[in-house]
């Protein structure tokens, strides 16, 4: 009898995989049900619902513009402060129907399932086109079904995920190009709206462009049209932008990529890339055992990841340390992963370990996922809220003080940009530049390491803007503040929340004048919830 083989032989069938898909989908359903649930809270006796708070401003935007008012923070003033156009659209359509604020953002969470159905579908079909066995392949979507910073921002409304699928559908036909070492239109198009969606992606797209000439010699011209067409559409983007807003670049970039000196700015993103090396380094290592036997679509599909952690360094990180601008490169990485699993089980068999297979599987598969959400474990398990949950239910609060104080006519001024001038509606001025060029053309202040949290000017938003109402303040020693503005206590769900109104409004009545020292004491309170 011949030699049995040390591995078995692949099923040509992938049913077993999509079968897997289809399990893995219904208990996303499930975990999304607890995750929205617990990233709800009750205000004075009715349940809110709210996004990630950079949503919350696309929300804000996407409100505007279903209302015919354009896509404008404040009616009348055209800044760009988002970086996601085409999902600011896709926001837009959650708000053609009268629905209250609250309810419009439970349903782009909702939204957010199936986004990540999308995922998980093209996970399988990458790791299709990757000729990984049905085991493997099955390993790369618990993976990415598993990865907890990618559900947590879609189902808080973000685009990360919706740039993830069309990325990784774009990885696909890029693979299958390569194999067949022909180019196609194709594995260029699944760029165009992930462009639209987040500018960034025009790193990757650059990079696969280059490999599949050079992988890819027959028909090249595919390829090159592809190309074409893909920067016909983020042209005349561009093109649009600078003709509604004025400016070529979102006054995001400015914000967060300007008068920033370099080195400063590469401290703050190599200290938040060590976050990404404690989440993601373990999976990264076992995706290098995939190297042992170098195939031509491996590197594609490597130089994403690493190209991906390379930008967030250079931009100084994300105002959290949950690998937002790397998440779209991970199936990727992930497929890798699978593979190097597969190539470090090999090692094993080949030394006639008494370890099974499975097992060797099983151990490698947990310790990433373990790896990947062991920082914030109890955040991914819902025995914490969501990381989100008690600053949303803080804004919530503000927001119904201010309307028990303040006429329809006043104005604010917040440095949590997204729910209070969204749920609000008032005319808003934003203390931290995202949604004013002013501010965000000011040199960085020193010693402020959180791109885009790192420029302020409170006496210019205060004298230029004169809100009435000031929210989210730092309670500092800026003469306007003490000479214009006096702090008050509102009492909401039988707590008091603090804030400042103008001495000389017109549009504010009630509320408990207080001192400056009462009005820290509260803002600054250690809050659980």
């Amino acid at each position: 009898m011949p030699n049995a083989s040390p591995m078995p032989l692949a099923p040509r069938s992938y049913r077993p995989v999509w079968r897997v898909v289809a399990v893995v989908a219904a208990l996303q359903v499930c975990y999304a049900a607890a995750f929205i649930y617990r990233s709800s809270f009750v205000v004075e006796g009715t349940r809110y619902f709210c996004l990630f708070d950079d949503a919350m401003i696309s929300m804000r935007y996407a409100h505007n513009w279903a209302a015919g008012q354009g896509l404008v923070w404040n009616p009348g003033e055209r800044v760009e402060g988002y970086t996601n156009f085409g999902w600011t659209l896709v926001l837009g359509l959650f708000h053609l129907r009268p629905l209250s604020p609250s309810a419009t953002c439970l349903a782009v969470q909702i939204l957010g399932i199936p986004v990540l159905w999308c995922c998980l579908v093209g996970t399988a079909l990458l790791a299709r086109a990757c000729r990984l066995l049905p085991a493997y392949a099955v390993c790369a979507v618990v993976l990415v079904a598993a990865h907890y910073n990618l559900l947590f921002f879609s189902l808080l409304g973000m685009e990360t995920a919706a740039v993830c699928g069309l990325v990784t559908f774009g990885l696909y036909e890029c693979v299958k190009s390569v194999r067949r070492r022909q180019g196609q239109v194709r594995a260029m198009l699944w760029f165009a709206p992930a462009l639209l969606t987040r500018p960034d992606v025009a790193l990757i797209l650059a990079y696969v462009f280059v490999y599949l000439l050079l992988a890819a010699p027959r028909r090249r011209w595919r390829t090159v049209l592809g190309f074409v067409i893909t920067s016909v559409v983020v042209l005349a983007h561009l093109w649009w932008r600078h003709q509604y807003y004025g400016e070529w670049w979102p006054n995001t970039y400015y914000l967060k990529l300007t008068r920033w000196p370099l080195f400063e700015r590469l401290g703050a993103g190599i200290d938040q890339t060590a976050w990404t090396a404690g989440t993601l380094g373990l999976p990264f290592i076992i995706a290098l055992f995939s190297l042992i036997s170098l195939k031509r679509w491996h590197l594609l599909l490597l130089g994403p990841f690493v190209l991906n952690v390379a930008y967030q360094v250079y931009i100084g990180g994300d105002g959290r340390p949950l690998n937002r601008f790397v998440i779209p490169a991970s199936p990727g990485l992930f497929v890798l992963t699978a593979q190097g699993i597969h190539r470090v089980l090999m090692l094993f068999v080949k030394r006639k370990t008494q370890i099974t297979g499975t097992a060797v599987r099983t151990i490698l598969l947990l310790l990433s996922i373990a790896a990947m959400n062991g920082i914030h474990w109890n955040h991914c398990l819902l025995i914490a809220r969501p990381q989100t949950t008690r600053d949303h239910r803080r804004n919530i609060q503000l927001w119904r003080a201010v309307e028990k104080v303040a006429d329809p006519q006043a104005s604010v001024a917040v440095a949590w940009a997204g729910t209070v001038p969204y749920f609000s509606q008032r005319r808003c001025f934003d203390l931290l530049g995202r949604n004013d060029p002013h501010i965000a053309h000011l040199p960085a202040l020193p010693g402020y390491n959180r791109a885009g949290h790192n420029k302020f000017d409170l006496g210019y938003t205060l004298s230029h803007h004169r809100p009435d109402i000031l929210l989210n303040a730092i309670i500092s020693y800026e003469p306007v503040l003490h000479r214009d503005y006096r702090p008050i206590a509102v009492q909401v769900d039988g707590t008091e929340v603090a804030f400042f109104v103008r001495r000389d409004s017109a549009w504010i009545h009630g509320g408990r004048t207080i001192g400056f020292h009462d009005a820290g004491r509260i803002i600054y309170r250690p809050r659980s919830f």
